[in-house]
């Protein structure tokens, strides 16, 4: 089963402002999300319902997946110690 991945706008501004090392890194491992639930580096976040969370480096995206529809959408990229602030 493939997926279709999406960035919200939101999650998309906080890619474009990271550094382009980094962007590259995260921008890889956001496209093997499309063969979910084979990807490594997921885990589900607890309390939070399809919610997931992928981990490059420092990084942290949030995804959250439709398995209906077979779409993955990325709603927040951050540094590991502020992104789970905002949950």
């Amino acid at each position: 089963m493939t997926y279709s991945v999406y960035l919200l706008a939101e999650s998309k501004k906080k890619f474009d402002k990271l550094p382009l090392k980094i962007q590259k890194r995260i921008e890889t491992h956001i496209k093997k999300l499309a063969d979910f639930p084979d990807v490594r580096n997921c885990i589900k976040v607890q309390g939070r319902e399809n919610t997931f969370r992928l981990r490059v480096g420092d990084y942290r995206a949030l995804f959250k997946t439709y398995s209906d529809k077979e779409i993955i959408v990325v709603v927040d990229i951050d540094k590991r110690g502020r992104i789970y602030k905002r949950i």
